[in-house]
């Protein structure tokens, strides 16, 4: 057994482990629940084509990134995991040479040059529009599968047992929900009141000051490592998939990250379409979900403990609570802005989600541990490169069928206030339809698989020692 099992966690790396946490929740709540709303509502509504057409371009740039990421994660595992700088380890080079034009990207996204329609009129100046976004998504998603895969890489090196593991997840999510609230709870009214062009790089120096708080974490020894096999990058991914308690949690994962992603997507959508609210009124929905999840994360770590449900079954509690209250919003064709069905929906999802985000992570760090013994590897990047790898293709779907539904329920447009008429930006109102049938059932049914899947995951893999949410 190698030295990654004789240290302990301490509180100076649950906090800057955390930190780093916070940067990269910024940009999930900002990917994942702005920029298909921006992009959709106006960075490509100045383009003379029909809203379908429009959203299809959208949903297929997010899909084609999402793609390009999802074969970048595996890559980036594998060298992680085969990296040997003396200085700074196997992870934190990966930080250091991608943090800054990964922030620089993230701040382009929502600066997409708008201006080309005016300054190369016809169809050269969209064609610039549809390029660039095409070509930002696609340079921003590889950027931070570089720097993000070996951060994650680092849960199960900096802490080696289960009690560690759940520890460091619950701070981690702390911090991450504290990001969620400036990213899905104030950020929207910043769009509101500053745009989405400045909010965009206020939001990139707060996420490129936190991202850096990983790098004074001390790693496992070079030298310690150096004891471990080379593997290829072939070799590699075929051990992966041949262990059957990992294709076990790649499908739970696929299905849960596909929900994800139509959830926080479609979220602004639900808001103002289905719930009849500003986009500055958003937090109405999202603080509820945020206080909830925090809430939760205590008691999912006392249920986790051996001694009342375990992790698996907490694990499965949490899927549960977070998948069938989807089904509610089809009481919205009946009851249509009903906001207490709204408020009890997106409490019992917050109260899911904060298993949901506790549980993954150390569940890998087990999947880590039990090759370790088998075959004496260990690879913890590779395995959380290729969960990414096989997340992002479903997200890659997700997104492509997000555009098309949405771009499918377009009921209105209008000149967008906040550019020049000329430059023919419109504001888009969606049918309450769209986001419904997005929630109620692209979102359900995946996440029912996930749910069910996750039955057949061995229960003697899971390592149930003391568990503590306490640092």
């Amino acid at each position: 057994m190698s030295k990654i099992n004789e240290r302990s966690l301490t509180r100076r790396e649950i906090f800057l482990y955390s930190t780093s946490n916070f940067g990269i929740s910024i940009i999930n709540a900002s990917i994942l629940g702005f920029v298909l709303y921006f992009y959709l509502t106006e960075g490509m509504t100045g383009l003379t084509l029909e809203p379908l057409i429009i959203g299809a371009l959208v949903g297929t740039a997010l899909m084609v990134g999402r793609i390009v990421d999802a074969f970048v994660n595996p890559v980036v595992g594998w060298l992680s995991d085969n990296t040997r700088w003396k200085t700074w380890g196997r992870r934190r080079p990966f930080v250091i040479i991608g943090i800054i034009p990964m922030t620089v990207s993230f701040i382009l996204l929502f600066n997409p040059p708008i201006f080309a329609l005016t300054l190369f009129p016809g169809g050269l100046g969209e064609l610039i529009l549809i390029l660039f976004l095409f070509l930002i998504i696609s340079i921003f998603d590889a950027l931070f599968t570089f720097v993000f895969v070996p951060i994650y890489a680092l849960l199960p090196e900096i802490a080696p047992t289960s009690e560690e593991r759940i520890t460091l997840a619950v701070w981690g999510n702390i911090f991450a929900i504290l990001a969620n609230i400036i990213g899905i709870v104030i950020a929207p009214i910043m769009y509101d009141e500053f745009g989405f062009s400045l909010t965009s790089i206020m939001l990139g120096i707060i996420v490129l000051v936190t991202i850096i708080a990983v790098l004074p974490i001390k790693e496992l020894p070079v030298v310690d490592m150096q004891k471990q096999p080379r593997v290829s990058l072939i070799e590699s991914l075929r051990t992966s998939l041949q262990n059957k308690s990992y294709q076990i949690f790649l499908v739970n994962q696929i299905g849960m990250q596909f929900s994800f992603r139509i959830l926080n997507a479609v979220m602004p959508f639900f808001a103002v379409s289905v719930l009849l609210l500003e986009l500055d009124e958003l937090m109405i929905v999202t603080a509820p979900w945020v206080v909830v999840a925090i809430i939760s994360f205590p008691i999912w770590g006392l249920l986790a403990k051996p001694r009342f449900l375990g992790k698996k079954k907490a694990y499965i509690l949490s899927m549960m609570i977070f998948t069938f209250p989807l089904l509610l919003n089809f009481l919205f064709l009946v009851s249509p802005g009903n906001l207490i069905i709204a408020l009890v929906m997106i409490c019992l999802i917050g109260f899911g989600m904060g298993g949901l985000w506790i549980f993954p992570p150390t569940i890998v760090g087990d999947i880590v541990d039990d090759e370790e013994r088998r075959l004496g590897l260990r690879r913890e990047s590779m395995y959380y490169a290729f969960q990414e790898f096989t997340e992002k293709l479903a997200i890659a779907v997700a997104v492509l069928l997000e555009g098309i539904i949405l771009g499918l329920f377009v009921m209105d447009k209008i000149l967008h206030p906040d550019y020049p008429a000329e430059l023919g930006v419109y504001y888009y109102i969606y049918n309450p339809l769209g986001p419904i049938l997005l929630m109620g059932i692209v979102a359900f049914f995946p996440m029912l698989l996930a749910l069910l899947i996750f039955f057949q995951f061995p229960d003697d893999l899971i390592i149930e020692d003391k568990i503590t949410v306490e640092p």
